[in-house]
């Protein structure tokens, strides 16, 4: 009975669909429905605030604390993650916080009490990502492919992403049909973002962890005395893990690039000078499909030509997107509609080269048994730099206009650029 068992487990963790693991397209899944939850919420929150009298400034706290709150969580639960032992619970408990709470907005309209939610939220996501970043990595061990299983990952969960904002711009035309109260109309499209969210909480309790699959299979084996000296070896971590001074250079690299980095609150709050409100989850969407396509590509390419040259490609198209839109257009210009999707293209763009080739860069240039504690500092110097990165913006945007925001981080982009260019990680 133990040897079926045994190879029951391993026969699961080597299934592959669509050129990864099956442990990897079923938290595409959960990603997918929460994803769908949250960019529901995500592609009219900031109109949502705005309608309620929040300003730009409070829109850059709500995001920078939220963001920071999940980022620096992501690096604690790295580390609590390798101490339990108890990955897949923290990953469950975090998809559940926040699936759970955003819907809540749509109950209370005001800025105060969304800040609450989306720390709540944030607090969810930060509980969650690193021991599933760690999974999904390990899950691809042995495969060479790690960058493709993040691409795949990432490309199920934008579909999600592409579902929401869709299904809110279908939401929102059909209601203001029925009222012209806006900000009526947004809470409806919030509250039903609970919907996908409770599909999502059902698929992460199908997931599995590896680590403790292979354990079990390692007891196994013990009690039997077939190689267990062999196999104990292999697999054993160490008490203490130190990281070299190329990674640690890695990570503060990247989180320059946050810190110039914009948030998609702000390219919601510019695409007003360029689109009906009505349309921008739209052009959201449009965006997130650009996002799949080269989440998939820039995982696959970045495992041929290398990480570093995906992640340069990236940052240099969100410089772009940054100079574009520090320029004030002639109001009625035939040009303003798509040029403005074309600017959300090309985000998408920007974030499928550059999300899932820096988490399987992180990957990369740690050892085996390092997974865990690589991505909660990673994420833990990311989320240091997001609170300023976007209350700074936010303040800029609302005391000097757009134009001086855009400018702000076009500079700091440059930097991050040029240092992750002429820096060697290897």
């Amino acid at each position: 009975m133990t040897r079926i068992n045994e190879t029951e487990n391993e026969s699961w963790r080597k299934k592959i669909i669509f050129g990864v693991s099956m442990n990897v397209i079923i938290f595409g899944l959960v990603s997918l429905f929460t994803d769908f939850s949250s960019d529901m919420v995500s592609s009219v929150l900031p109109l949502f605030l705005l309608s309620i009298g929040a300003n730009e400034t409070i829109i850059g706290i709500i995001s920078g604390v939220s963001e920071a709150t999940g980022n620096i969580l992501k690096g604690v639960s790295g580390w609590i993650s390798d101490k339990i032992k108890r990955r897949k619970l923290l990953v469950t408990a975090g998809y559940s916080i926040s699936n759970i709470s955003k819907p809540l907005i749509a109950v209370f309209p005001n800025w105060e009490t969304t800040l609450v939610l989306k720390f709540t939220d944030r607090i969810g996501k930060g509980l969650r990502t690193s021991p599933r970043d760690a999974i999904i990595a390990e899950s691809s061990e042995g495969t060479k492919k790690t960058g493709s299983a993040f691409g795949v990952h990432r490309a199920l969960d934008t579909l999600g992403a592409i579902l929401g904002p869709l299904t809110a711009s279908i939401l929102m035309i059909y209601l203001l049909s029925i009222t012209t109260n806006i900000t009526l109309v947004y809470q409806y499209i919030i509250g039903l973002s609970l919907i996908p969210g409770l599909i999502a909480i059902i698929f992460v309790l199908l997931a599995r962890d590896p680590r403790r699959e292979i354990k079990k299979a390692e007891t196994n084996i013990e009690l039997n005395k077939n190689n267990s000296i062999q196999k104990s070896n292999s697999t054993q971590a160490p008490n203490s893990v130190k990281f070299d001074k190329k990674f640690i250079s890695l990570v503060i690299i990247m989180a320059v690039a946050e810190f110039a980095s914009i948030d998609l609150a702000f390219f919601i709050i510019r695409a007003q000078d360029f689109i009906s409100y009505q349309f921008i989850p739209i052009i959201v969407s449009i965006s997130n499909v650009v996002y799949v396509l080269f989440s998939i590509y820039g995982g696959r390419l970045s495992d041929k030509i290398g990480r570093k040259k995906v992640i340069l490609t990236g940052l240099g198209i969100l410089l772009v997107c940054s100079i574009l839109l520090i320029f004030d257009y002639p109001t009625g210009a035939i040009f303003l509609v798509p040029f403005i999707v074309v600017i959300f293209i090309l985000f998408g763009a920007y974030h499928g080269f550059v999300d899932p080739v820096a988490r399987a860069m992180v990957s990369d240039a740690v050892g085996k048994n390092k997974k865990d504690k690589a991505y909660g500092l990673y994420y833990l110097v990311i989320g240091i730099v997001t609170m300023p990165e976007s209350i700074l913006f936010g303040f800029f945007y609302q005391t000097f206009g757009f134009s001086f925001a855009f400018t702000f981080s076009s500079v700091f982009l440059a930097i991050s650029m040029t240092m992750f260019a002429l820096k060697k990680f290897k």
